[in-house]
């Protein structure tokens, strides 16, 4: 790859204004628990259908990564903790990146035996997403299939006592909107985002999703006081790069941030490159430019696959199926959905005229776009 033509799609996407891209790795398929809006083990394809990546092809893509300026990571699953292998994954995402890397994970918090957010720590994770949707061990097992949120309560605390970063994932459903709150209120006292997420008609959820699904702008008209005087907290502050608002009300040690994908735009800053977990690497969902990094890998032209890649992003920007905005975060997690291979993806959504607004999201108008 020229050195060249590297600077030139690194600056091309700079001008675009968008954040720099950043690798979202799903590790696994694989999770321990079964939450009700998610319930992997359902799936007629549960479990890997190839073989996986290795920690040294992690390594491998990550020191690519870095080259073209990558410096984040983020690593979720299926629970991505249940990999035998995951301290090596870490190190060698956080040794390719090189000493100022972000490199994270989404995880469930029950973390098994012999595994301690200690040992994350040395391997490189610099911070770490819990999912928490109740605080009740009755209740969040209803909701997840099992667990304890007191487990997730102590690996929460270890992580800050430790300095890393602490999101917690919170989805909202109107059944279990005061367990949500309550763990909302956990950023009373602790220097966390807390992120209310809503649920969204896919997969599993969509059994929920006429019952359950509860907006943003109703869980903002719900805690008004919490917000009434709230301050904005920067993205870069808390080292988020995802959409929304993130707001501190008075007085709060930490914020609460709102993921709305089914009620409010959110791709107009996207910037992930998706990749599964047996290499298919996924700058966009809504056009076909997917690409498999194992060939790459074996013949060592990472750096051709990174050209397109960053070339797919700035290509999305006058992409026909895009056009700055999607509503639905379709499931691409697990290599399942089959995608065409040298065809345009047929448009997923009604095309936006120049005379068409996204949905009103009910979003403070101050502080930097989403």
């Amino acid at each position: 790859m020229p050195t060249a033509l590297r600077q030139d799609l690194v600056a091309a996407f700079a001008a675009k204004g968008r954040n720099h891209p950043y690798l979202a790795f799903t590790l696994n398929s694989l999770c321990n628990l079964d939450c009700v809006f998610c319930k992997p083990r359902c799936m007629p394809d549960y479990g890997h259908k190839d073989r996986p990546l290795s920690a040294a092809d992690y390594a491998s893509i990550a020191a690519e990564a870095g080259a073209w300026d990558i410096r984040k990571a983020h690593c979720s699953g299926g629970e991505p903790t249940l990999r035998a292998d995951i301290l090596d994954v870490i190190a060698g995402l956080s040794t390719g990146l090189g000493p100022d890397a972000a490199i994270g994970m989404t995880s469930h918090g029950n973390l098994r035996r012999g595994l301690s957010v200690d040992s994350l720590h040395r391997a490189g994770l610099t911070y770490l997403n819990l999912s928490l949707h109740s605080l009740d061990p009755t209740r969040s097992a209803e909701i997840m299939g099992g667990g304890d949120p007191r487990v997730t309560r102590r690996t929460l605390d270890a992580a800050l006592s430790l300095g890393l970063r602490v999101k917690v994932n919170c989805v909202l459903q109107r059944s279990y909107l005061q367990d949500a709150f309550a763990v909302a209120e956990l950023a009373r006292e602790l220097p966390i985002a807390v992120r209310l997420i809503e649920l969204q008609n896919i997969g599993p959820a969509q059994a929920l999703f006429d019952g359950e699904f509860i907006s943003e702008a109703e869980v903002r008209d719900r805690l008004q006081e919490w917000f009434a005087d709230a301050g904005e907290v920067r993205r870069d502050e808390l080292g988020v790069r995802s959409p929304g608002k993130y707001l501190r009300p008075d007085g709060w040690a930490g914020s609460i941030g709102f993921i709305s994908n089914s009620s409010c735009a959110t791709c107009s800053d996207a910037n992930r490159i998706k990749i599964t977990p047996t290499g298919v690497a996924r700058p966009c969902i809504l056009h076909n430019r997917d690409i498999p990094l194992k060939p790459h890998l074996a013949d060592g032209t990472l750096g051709d696959a990174f050209a397109h890649l960053f070339q797919a992003m700035l290509d999305r920007n006058t992409n026909d199926a895009w056009q700055g905005f999607h509503y639905v975060d379709y499931d691409l997690r697990w290599d399942r959905m089959e995608r065409p291979e040298g065809a345009p993806v047929l448009p997923l959504l009604p095309i936006l005229t120049t005379d068409s607004a996204p949905p009103s999201c009910t979003r403070p108008t101050t502080g930097e776009q989403p």
